[in-house]
């Protein structure tokens, strides 16, 4: 028997299931403008490539407020893209945006014949970043 309790719990379903996939409409379509614009793209490619660097040599330490104020930079492109800030954190802690940025940072390594688990070539490669005043190197000390 269909009673009003079981119309209104799968209208409920409906709505709920509505939503989200509208929202993860939205969100796709905002986070495909992260993904093909060059500034972020090159922008979180610098942030993920330094703080492998970072990560790896015990003498190689981030410039916080340039890091921050490059990171706040890429909020403000999104913001000009339309993002909002609430979906630019949202794409930023994605696992599948953050795995996606891993790939690319292991290939910016790969195109420079550094093997990630060569310590002392990622840290030579870091300080190569740091004297050439790349956008990489301007992050880190």
């Amino acid at each position: 028997m269909i009673t009003p309790f079981r119309i209104a719990a799968v209208a409920g379903v409906i709505l709920a299931t509505g939503l989200f996939t509208t929202v993860g409409h939205a969100q796709n379509a905002n986070w495909q403008v992260l993904r093909d614009d060059p500034e972020i793209h090159s922008g979180l490619t610098v942030i993920s490539v330094g703080r492998e660097i970072q990560n790896v040599c015990d003498d190689i330490r981030p410039r916080l407020v340039r890091a921050w104020a490059f990171a706040e930079g890429l909020v403000d492109r999104a913001g000009d893209l339309g993002v909002s800030r609430r979906d630019v954190d949202a794409f930023i802690e994605d696992r599948s945006e953050q795995a996606r940025y891993r790939a690319i940072m292991e290939d910016w390594f790969a195109a420079r014949g550094v093997d990630r688990d060569d310590e002392a070539a990622v840290c030579r490669v870091g300080r190569d970043e740091i004297t050439a005043g790349s956008p990489i190197g301007r992050l880190l000390r």
